[in-house]
């Protein structure tokens, strides 16, 4: 039979209705989607090493949701910006809008954002005009930074500027067309990291100095589960000249193993506040919290030991360069080799506190209850005799041998090819021979 009008449209206004609660329904789930991938996104954060975030605010509604927060780096006053976004809920893609304000007494200018989210990916950019320096006269030109991030798992950072200018009473400096690339990968606990400058000028007593063809690689991967960090790293300086003659060049791979990054992060929080707090007793002359300086002094040592128990090793190998100075008659091609270690196998917390500890400081309850307490000597000398080192340099030629004052121009051998020192078990050993 067919259909009347009345059929079709009770018929059509049942698909509406339908489709109206559908889509009410889908708008729904997304908002729930978002407000708990915010919620991760800013706890994630917040777990980092070196980031914080806090006073997190998220509003959901049907249609959007909005969120608040204050992110910032960890021990560094003042750097911090309030993030402010507005996450519209579409069924397919949800669009995110909105600024991050840094803080006023650290940068001045907005950061706008424009991203897009997807079940899996969020991708999009972030860009500003200028961004400028509070307590330095200097400007960030131009900036874009492109975020792509896949499966929750994957970021990606591709981040650039026209130019970042710094101005100082005598001296200027100008970075031309940096770009930093970042990528990490969750699960392998892998990140990469590349910095690329095309040229440095440099402003100082008159004299033009550059740098040209500036690359800097790094990639760290944690060991394990742990927290432990192995990490390497390149370098590359194609050209430093002064004035429009050319110097010469250099470059160098690093590799630092066994490093426990939140240990050490947490190293230079303490420190940090301990040295600036010692460094304004050296300049005034007044001395300032003493309970404070104690406790933070206890920090950085704890924080050191366990920096140090997992046994960090940096070498350099090998830095290479290109020394050209024809006003001296100089070209040569120096190359140093460098391997620095530290044994941390059952390390003596109580050698760390004798050694490092100050003595206008009351003693810390570590050394108070300590039945063989080390003398501040003897735990010098424990912890260099974990401490080793080896270093190679190629021998300089004659005019750069006259430069070198005494006594340790006695130290080099002219007829040797390369320089060698060794640190090993509190022995200094200089090309074969032993110095004390």
């Amino acid at each position: 039979m067919p259909a009347t009008s009345k059929t079709l449209i009770l018929t059509a206004a049942g698909v509406v209705v339908l489709g109206a609660g559908g889509y009410i329904g889908a708008q729904a789930v997304v908002g729930n989607e978002v407000e708990k991938a915010l919620a991760q996104t800013f706890a994630q954060l917040d777990d980092s090493v070196s980031w914080y975030a806090s006073d997190v605010t998220i509003d959901k509604s049907l249609f959007n949701t909005t969120a608040t927060a204050t992110i910032g780096v960890e021990g560094v006053e003042n750097a911090n910006a309030q993030v402010n976004l507005l996450v519209d809920h579409g069924i397919i893609n949800s669009p995110i809008t909105g600024t991050i304000h840094p803080n006023e007494q650290f940068l001045r200018g907005d950061i706008d954002v424009d991203l897009v989210a997807t079940r899996s990916a969020v991708t999009g950019q972030l860009t500003a005009g200028s961004l400028s320096g509070v307590e330095f006269d200097g400007t960030l030109h131009d900036l874009v930074v492109d975020l792509d991030l896949e499966d929750e798992d994957i970021w990606k950072v591709d981040g650039q500027a026209r130019e970042i200018v710094v101005n100082n009473e005598n001296d200027s400096f100008r970075i031309v067309s940096p770009r930093f690339e970042n990528s990490s990968q969750e699960a392998s606990s892998l990140i990469h990291q590349r910095l690329e400058i095309p040229k440095i000028e440099f402003l100082a007593q008159g004299v033009n100095v550059y740098m040209d063809g500036i690359e800097l690689e790094a990639e760290s991967e944690s060991v394990g589960d742990s927290q432990i960090v192995n990490s390497g790293g390149r370098f590359k300086m194609a050209d430093i000249g002064a004035d429009g003659t050319s110097m010469g060049s250099l470059s160098l791979d690093m590799d630092a193993k066994s490093w426990d990054m939140p240990a050490f992060q947490a190293l230079q929080e303490a420190y940090a506040p301990l040295e600036a707090m010692r460094a304004e007793y050296e300049e005034t002359g007044v001395s300032g919290d003493e309970q404070e300086e104690r406790e933070l002094l206890i920090q950085s040592i704890e924080r050191g030991y366990d920096v140090l128990i997992a046994s960090p090793s940096i070498a350099f190998q090998p830095l290479e360069a290109h020394v050209t100075l024809p006003m001296l008659g100089i070209d040569f091609n120096p190359r140093i080799t460098a391997d620095i270690r530290f044994n941390g196998d059952e390390l003596s917390k109580e050698a760390l506190y004798s050694a490092l500890w100050d003595n206008r400081l009351p003693l810390p309850e570590q050394l108070q209850a300590s039945q063989d307490r080390m003398s501040t000597p003897e735990a010098q000398e424990y912890l260099q005799n974990r401490l080793s080192l080896d270093i190679g340099v190629t021998t300089p030629p004659q005019m750069v041998l006259s430069l070198i004052p005494m006594p340790y121009a006695l130290l080099i051998d002219p007829d040797f090819e390369e320089q060698t020192l060794t640190w090993q078990d509190g022995v200094l050993t200089v090309n074969g021979e032993e110095v004390m």
